[in-house]
């Protein structure tokens, strides 16, 4: 299967124009003008070990979500030995960012699935998705949930009041779920990560439940994307490197 042929499924699922204007989806380096793929790999961030965990697997295909660099910034000196990296091993590269974030079909509303609510919508123009529990839970009961389906590590929260209807924007998302709050009349949790202090200040102030599940979330653009191209492409070795943020918890 040729690089191209595999982008191409890809971005007719999540077209590149969903993604923000300072993103940098899309192929980062191939090898030839259509390499063949022995494999491909899918991880949250490039890394050295995510490199060499492909070279060490016959693999010379990396997928991140997260890419190297964005349009409105230098890139940075690890991202600059990353990029050496990869042509000297001969490594092709791409990324699939916001244009999954913000597509119908994307992380959120995979979550959203997985998690069994019901009458999931998405919110136009943004990636927020919310649904209906079966039943209402305490919030501590499905933070535990979320913990063991997505093998999070750690998940902090503002009540254990009781939740049924849900908001998920994966990642950073706490800025755009507040920026759509009038949008989400009736939901009792906003499900999102990497939450700063003013920012729980202000959810306490105004008296919304939020859940902080981390980046680690993310990693469900792995098992997205691989069902994505196995659905598609058959003998082909796909693989995924979930990427742990490594927070010691201490007690």
């Amino acid at each position: 299967m040729k690089l191209n042929d595999i982008h191409d499924i890809i971005v007719k699922e999540f077209p590149l124009k969903r993604q923000e204007k300072w993103d940098n989806s899309g192929i980062f380096y191939k090898t030839g003008s259509n390499p063949e793929i022995t494999g491909i790999l899918f991880c949250l961030d490039l890394s050295k070990e995510t490199i060499k965990y492909a070279l060490n697997n016959g693999i010379n295909l990396i997928v991140s979500h997260h890419p190297l660099g964005l349009k409105d910034q230098k890139t940075n000196k690890y991202d600059q030995e990353l990029s050496k990296m990869l042509k000297t091993s001969k490594m092709n590269f791409a990324s699939y960012h916001t244009n999954v974030d913000n597509s119908p079909t994307g992380i959120n509303y995979y979550i959203a699935k997985e998690m069994g609510l019901h009458q999931i919508k998405v919110i136009p123009n943004t990636s927020i998705v919310t649904g209906k529990l079966g039943f209402s839970y305490r919030a501590k009961v499905f933070a535990n949930t979320l913990r063991v389906q997505f093998d999070l590590e750690r998940i902090l929260y503002t009540s254990d009041d009781l939740v049924r209807n849900v908001a998920f924007c994966a990642g950073a998302g706490f800025e755009i779920l507040k920026e759509n709050q009038n949008k989400l009349n009736g939901v009792d949790l906003w499900v999102t990560g990497d939450i700063k202090w003013h920012q729980w200040e202000y959810a306490k102030n105004h008296e919304i439940n939020v859940m902080d599940v981390g980046h680690d979330l993310e990693n469900t653009f792995l098992e997205l994307l691989t069902k994505l191209i196995t659905a598609n492409i058959k003998l082909i070795k796909v693989q995924s490197f979930p990427n742990k943020q490594g927070i010691k918890i201490v007690i």
